[in-house]
């Protein structure tokens, strides 16, 4: 009987050990997979350069892509699609609960959001994360955006536009066309400004 406890007692800890090295791997990927390249630092200004590293744009979108079709659930219930967005600008934030830069990033996205709006356009974020209906980042960002979509880690808004990496943000002109895209808020700087008052 003494055995069996023993037994019982070593399959318990080996378990337990391998769900924490488990977890502890999940968030190690999750905060790779979050991390910009070259080291964390974001606004390069070759970051929308498809040929660099031959690889795509490091966001997965760059200026000149056509927005995808897509139709999502926002978190008040709403369906929001491409075509809703078509014939005027639009703004949108691809943003994790796992990526440190992302709540830093709110309130630079906050001042481009009201801009977007002031000239007519709509502002969608998305929140990638286990909880992101009930975050806070989602809940700072429902004041901001038109529409505000929780996604599990799945993310199938961000999958659809090709999103690789957090923070991102695209701008697109009433055609439908990014104007804009990147890493960070250093690309809608550089690219707006001249267009903004």
């Amino acid at each position: 009987m003494e055995y069996l406890v023993a037994g019982l007692l070593l399959a318990t800890a080996l378990t337990a050990l391998n769900l924490l090295l488990t977890v502890a791997a999940m968030r190690r990927w999750r905060a790779h997979a979050a991390a910009p390249p070259d080291g964390g630092h974001q606004g390069h200004d070759h970051d929308h350069d498809p040929g660099r590293s031959g690889g795509g744009p490091e966001l997965g979108i760059a200026p000149g892509d056509p927005m995808p079709a897509f139709t999502a659930t926002d978190a008040g219930g709403a369906t929001v699609t491409a075509d809703g967005l078509a014939g005027r600008p639009a703004l949108i934030a691809f943003l994790s609960l796992e990526c440190p830069g992302c709540d830093d990033s709110v309130p630079g996205f906050a001042e481009h959001a009201r801009r977007v709006r002031d000239d007519g356009g709509l502002v969608l974020a998305t929140v990638v994360g286990v909880d992101a209906a009930g975050s806070d980042l989602a809940a700072r960002l429902a004041g901001i955006a038109d529409h505000v979509v929780p996604e599990f880690l799945d993310a199938p808004l961000g999958a659809a536009f090709g999103v690789r990496l957090y923070p991102g943000f695209v701008h697109y002109g009433p055609d439908g066309v990014a104007t804009a895209a990147g890493l960070g808020l250093d690309e809608l700087d550089a690219a707006l400004r001249p267009a903004m008052p």
